[in-house]
């Protein structure tokens, strides 16, 4: 081979390698740069409401938003329902207390229990950790109502947040709260999701 014959093919070769490599580099910050998959679902005014919303129309809406599905979404729709509608019975829209025991089968440990608290002006949030039932207080218990604000995945962590408002009721110091809520979240446990944590927020900044 000549030399002349040589440096083309080397040129050429060169050229190949570059393609190459900033192609390769393109498809990455393409695919880097897409952007994720919305975490939040807010649900349409007809399957806001877990208490009366049609439940196999609820679990296709989670399972169209989340890809690759979610497993078991039917028991978690369940267990929700349960939590928020059947104390009270099951077309109640209202705000209700709920005895955390009442589902201590239904709870994964370690549970999470945080909370708001002003100091010196300031809300500041808490958390306190239960390992057993027999640590979970005798009279915890929280206000949770039939309607679902937005349920958000985390898939790092595996795990559902529910948030419940509460506009238009009144917290546990009479005062009307029209921004409170409460959070509960969900873990997976053997294939099934379980109360992992619970956030009631009565005095949240609008």
């Amino acid at each position: 081979m000549t030399p002349h014959l040589r440096g083309v093919c080397a040129i050429v070769a060169l050229a190949v390698s570059a393609v190459a490599v900033f192609g390769g580099s393109a498809d990455a910050l393409a695919r880097t740069a897409s952007p994720p998959s919305p975490q939040a679902l807010y649900l349409p005014e007809d399957l806001s409401n877990i208490c009366e919303a049609d439940q196999q129309a609820l679990q296709l809406a989670i399972t169209r938003h989340w890809r690759p599905a979610l497993k078991s979404i039917d028991q978690w729709t369940q267990l929700v329902r349960s939590f928020s509608c059947d104390l009270s019975g099951s077309r109640d829209l209202g705000w209700h207390r709920v005895p955390l025991r009442a589902y201590e089968s239904a709870i994964r440990y370690p549970l999470q229990w945080a909370e708001w608290e002003d100091h010196n002006g300031r809300p500041r949030r808490t958390v306190r950790t239960y390992y057993s039932a027999a640590q979970l207080p005798a009279k915890i218990e929280f206000w949770i109502g039939g309607r679902i604000d937005e349920i958000r995945y985390d898939r790092r962590t595996q795990r559902i947040d529910a948030r419940f408002p509460a506009a238009g009721t009144r917290g546990a110091s009479g005062v009307a709260v029209q921004c409170a809520y409460t959070t509960l979240q969900f873990r997976q446990q053997n294939g099934l999701w379980l109360l992992s944590g619970v956030e009631p927020n009565l005095s949240p900044r609008c």
